[in-house]
C-alpha cells in the first residue's frame, strides 16, 4: 500500500492508493513538502482508486454536485464508484475532470475515484482539486473552517485579506515574505476560546510549488485583522461591522460550502 500522510491546522489526512496511483502519490509528496508527517493513528482518509480499464466522460471544470438520476453517463459513473465506496442518496458526490469525490459525511473515510477519458487526461490536477474539497470538508466537521482568503503574518500577528479570485489576495501576499504567508488562497481558521487562530495549508495560487521545509504545517499566528478585498481605483479602509462581517465571511468566503451538503453547511454557520 502506498500512502502518505498530510496534516493541516491539526487535522491529519491520509492518503492512500495502489501500485497504479503510486506514480501521482509521489508527485503529491512532493507538492505536499512542509505539510507531510509520520503516520497517525487518528485522522481521516481518503483512498485513490484509479478505472484505468474502461473510458468514461470527463467533467467541465468546474467541480459539480451529481446525483445519479442526472443523466445516464453520470449515473453510470457513480455505479461504478459504487463498487468501491457505500454509496447511498446521503453519500456527497463531486464531479470534476477525470474523478469523482464520494464522501459518506462524519465517516472520516472518502474515496477519490480516477478515471480515464477520451483526449487528455489531468489526473493530477482532478486530485489536487478533489483534495482540497475534501479537505474543506474535513475541517468543518473538525470545527474549523478553510477560507477563500491569504492568511499572512505581518510583525509576529495574524493578518486575514478575503476577497474573490482576482481581488488581490495573490497581490497583497507578495508584500511580505514567503515565510511569512501562510496560504495565499486557503488560510485555516478556528476559534480557541475568544481568539481566532489563523493556519498554514498547502493549497495556493502561485507559491503551490515552493519548496516548504519540514513542519510548515505548524506555521500559524492569532488572527488580529479581519480585511475583505474589493477591487476599485481608490485604495482605502472602510470599517465593518462585526455581523455583517461574519455574515459574508461564511455565505462567500468558505471554501466549497456550495458544494456541501445540508448538514456540513450547518455546522459551517455554526463554527
Amino acid at each position: 500500500m502506498n500512502e502518505l500522510d498530510v496534516v493541516i491546522a491539526g487535522v491529519s489526512i491520509n492518503v492512500q492508493g495502489d501500485e497504479i496511483t503510486s506514480p501521482l502519490l509521489h508527485t503529491f509528496r512532493k507538492l505536499l513538502r512542509g505539510f507531510l508527517k509520520k503516520k497517525s493513528s487518528e485522522g481521516v482518509s481518503a483512498f485513490l482508486f484509479y478505472e484505468h480499464a474502461t473510458t468514461l466522460r470527463k467533467f467541465k471544470g468546474e467541480p459539480a454536485v451529481l446525483s445519479p438520476g442526472r443523466d445516464r453517463e453520470t449515473t453510470r459513473i457513480i455505479n461504478h464508484v459504487a463498487k468501491h465506496y457505500p454509496v447511498s442518496e446521503k453519500t456527497v458526490l463531486i464531479g470534476f475532470l477525470n474523478g469523482i469525490l464520494a464522501y459518506n459525511v462524519h465517516s472520516r473515510k472518502a474515496l477519490i475515484f480516477l478515471f480515464r477519458s477520451k483526449g487528455k487526461n489531468l489526473l493530477t490536477g482532478t486530485i489536487y482539486k478533489l483534495l482540497f474539497i475534501l479537505t474543506s470538508f474535513f475541517m468543518v466537521e473538525d470545527g474549523k473552517l478553510l477560507l477563500h482568503g491569504a492568511g499572512l503574518r505581518i510583525n509576529g500577528r495574524g493578518n486575514l485579506f478575503l476577497g474573490a479570485s482576482g481581488a488581490g489576495k495573490s497581490t497583497v501576499s507578495g508584500f511580505v515574505p514567503k515565510e511569512d504567508v501562510l496560504s495565499d488562497d486557503a488560510t485555516a481558521v478556528e476559534k480557541k476560546g475568544e481568539r481566532f487562530i489563523i493556519h498554514a495549508s498547502p493549497f495556493s495560487q502561485v507559491s503551490a510549488a515552493d519548496k516548504k521545509k519540514p513542519g510548515h504545517h505548524l506555521r500559524k499566528a492569532t488572527l488580529t485583522r479581519l480585511l475583505f478585498l474589493k477591487k476599485d481605483r481608490n485604495v482605502a479602509l472602510v470599517p465593518r461591522d462585526r455581523q455583517t462581517a461574519l455574515a459574508e465571511m461564511i455565505a462567500r468566503h468558505v471554501h466549497y460550502v456550495e458544494l456541501m451538503d445540508r448538514e456540513l453547511k450547518t455546522a459551517a454557520f455554526n463554527t
